[in-house]
C-alpha cells in the first residue's frame, strides 16, 4: 500500500457541521473568558497575595512571642498560597496565551506538561525552534485547536504518547498533534457517523484563521491532526479576515 492510500481522512470531511456560535458570539465569549482571567489575577489573586503576607507578618509576631497560634496562622498562610495557585492556574486556563514572544509555543509546552500531569500518559511538546506568531487572534485558536485534538487524542486514542509539534517552513506555519490510534477503530467510526461539537470546534476555528485542518490515519497506526497557515497571516490577522 502506498503512503498516499495509507492515509484515511475522516469520512465526514464534506458533510455539514453542527450549528455553531456566530464570528460575533466567539468573539464575544473569547473576550469575556479574557476579563474574568484579568479580574481573578489582577483582582482576586492580588487580594489573596496581600491576606498571604498579612498572615505571614501575623505567624512571625506570633512565634516570636511563643503564641500556641502561630502554627494556625502558618496554616492560613499555606491555605492562602495554594488558593492563590488555584486562581492563577484559573486565569491561565481562561487565557492560556501570554503577549510575551513565542508564547504560542510556551502555552503549548505547558498544555503538554498538564496533560502529562492530569491523565498520566506521555505527551511532549517538540518545537525546538522559536516560531513567532505576532497575532494573539490566531495564537489563541491555534492553541484551542491543540487542545482540543489532545483531549481527542486522550479520549479516543491509544494509551501511549501524543505529540505535539509547531514549526515553520517555506513561509508556512504548521501545528501537528500526533498520537497512536485509527480513525476506523469502532469508537471513531460513531464519531465520523455523527460528528461531534469538539470536530466541528476545531474546523471552525481553523476557518476563522484561514488556515487548513486535517485529521487523518496514517498507516492503520496514528492518528493526525495537522493544522497549516500562511506565516504572513499569522503576524497580521486581529479578526476573522482582517489583517494589520
Amino acid at each position: 500500500m502506498n503512503a498516499k492510500s495509507s492515509r484515511r481522512p475522516l469520512a465526514h470531511d464534506a458533510r455539514p457541521s453542527p450549528p455553531q456560535l456566530t464570528v460575533t458570539e466567539l468573539g464575544a465569549v473569547e473576550h469575556e473568558k479574557e476579563r474574568l482571567s484579568i479580574e481573578l489575577h489582577d483582582g482576586v489573586g492580588q487580594h489573596l497575595t496581600g491576606i498571604a503576607f498579612l498572615a505571614k507578618a501575623l505567624a512571625n509576631r506570633l512565634s516570636a512571642g511563643g503564641a500556641t497560634e502561630a502554627s494556625d496562622a502558618e496554616q492560613i498562610v499555606h491555605l492562602t498560597n495554594e488558593a492563590i495557585a488555584n486562581v492563577r492556574a484559573l486565569a491561565r486556563g481562561l487565557r492560556p496565551v501570554g503577549l510575551e514572544d513565542n508564547a504560542l509555543a510556551v502555552a503549548l509546552a505547558q498544555l503538554a506538561r498538564d496533560a502529562t500531569r492530569v491523565y498520566g500518559i506521555e505527551c511532549l511538546y517538540g518545537g525546538d525552534e522559536p516560531v513567532t506568531i505576532a497575532s494573539a487572534f490566531v495564537s489563541h485558536h491555534l492553541y484551542r485547536i491543540a487542545q482540543e485534538g489532545v483531549h481527542n487524542a486522550v479520549k479516543h486514542g491509544s494509551p501511549g504518547r501524543i505529540a505535539v509539534d509547531l514549526v515553520e517552513h517555506q513561509g508556512t506555519i504548521v501545528l501537528t498533534v500526533l498520537n497512536k490510534g485509527n480513525l476506523d477503530g469502532p469508537r471513531s467510526q460513531a464519531q465520523r457517523d455523527s460528528p461531534g461539537i469538539g470536530i466541528a470546534a476545531m474546523r471552525y476555528r481553523a476557518a476563522l484563521i484561514g488556515a487548513k485542518l486535517a485529521l487523518e490515519t496514517i498507516h492503520g497506526e496514528e492518528v493526525r491532526l495537522q493544522v497549516t497557515i500562511d506565516g504572513q497571516a499569522a503576524q497580521t490577522l486581529q479578526h476573522e479576515g482582517e489583517h494589520e
